[in-house]
């Protein structure tokens, strides 16, 4: 009795909240562009059944190529032409240029370190980009990884030609082969025996972390019940967020003892680069990526994660 009491009320409490804040939009609400007409709390959820893209170019024939879409108490703005994408991305880039950030990817603070979710106006993102602009996507630093590429390309080569005549799943070697060749430009290993799945699981941990952000929940459809987490998936990305970390925190811990050695192996990696900054704090300040905390973990390794491969195969 007291659940079904508990809930009546937060119903009677999500509508009333629903209408205040259409109430206190006003005149705000004109400036959206049409769309179907929303439900209480819902709002268009239910017009969105069936194959998604069908029913979308199906509203926007009745509603035009830029179309107000409410989902949950969340509007989306969806864009339908070939114009007015090119209006939106091309002349109003800099005010579309930050993404909404689904709630399963704010787990351990991460969309706040990372590259895909932060805003382009946040100092912490321009560090970052400067980083990557600078030790990753400059012609020195492709030039010198080019090695790397030829290598893990006649890796793949060898491991297909090393199964002439059977059956291979392509995809799974294609794949291992690029995410082998992203680690190794990054942190000079390997992190998969191409064919197979990857030793450590980063493929999965990966996958599972894209498919958790891409699950609906109800925390992106209705905010105020974010703190509440009821799905869960918030809790379920950070423990894969976690054993993610802990993977590239053994791939740092053994660069790090190598370098307090009396060894002084150099890899040329982006690693080394990070690694570089760190002991010499030149070209990056610690305020823009909170050095206090454990640096390459929880602030840069975002750069990394975002250049592995996210396709599914």
């Amino acid at each position: 009795m007291e659940t079904e009491l508990w809930l009546l009320w937060a119903t009677l409490a999500v509508s009333l909240l629903y209408y205040l804040s259409i109430l206190r939009r006003g005149t705000g609400a004109s400036r959206l562009p049409p769309g179907p007409r929303p439900l209480p709390i819902v709002g268009n959820l239910l017009d969105l059944r069936g194959h998604l893209h069908h029913t979308l170019a199906r509203l926007a024939s009745a509603h035009g190529p830029v179309m107000r879409v409410r989902l949950g108490l969340t509007t989306a703005v969806v864009v339908s032409s070939r114009d007015a994408a090119g209006e939106a991305f091309a002349t109003h880039d800099r005010r579309l240029a930050a993404r909404a950030v689904p709630d399963a990817a704010r787990a351990m603070g991460f969309s706040e370190r990372s590259m895909i979710w932060l805003p382009s106006s946040d100092p912490r993102w321009k560090a970052l980009r400067g980083l990557v602009a600078a030790h990753v996507f400059s012609p020195r630093s492709l030039a010198a990884v080019r090695g790397v590429r030829e290598r893990k390309v006649r890796d793949l080569v060898g491991y297909l030609r090393g199964r002439a005549g059977r059956e291979v799943d392509v995809g799974q070697a294609v794949y291992g082969g690029v995410l082998n060749l992203v680690s190794s430009a990054f942190f000079s290993i390997d992190v998969v025996d191409v064919g197979t799945e990857s030793a450590q699981g980063l493929r999965e941990l990966v996958e599972a972390i894209v498919e958790a952000i891409a699950k609906p929940n109800v925390s992106d459809l209705i905010p105020f019940l974010r703190p509440l987490d009821l799905q869960g998936w918030r809790r379920y990305t950070a423990g894969r967020y976690e054993d993610i970390f802990r993977v590239l925190d053994g791939i740092i811990d053994r660069r790090l003892a190598e370098a307090s050695s009396s060894r002084d192996t150099k890899y040329g990696d982006f690693l080394d680069a990070l690694l570089e900054l760190l002991s010499t704090g030149k070209g990056v300040s610690t305020e823009q990526l909170d050095l206090s905390e454990k640096f390459t973990t929880v602030n840069v390794l975002a750069v990394p994660l975002r250049a592995v491969p996210l396709v599914r195969t």
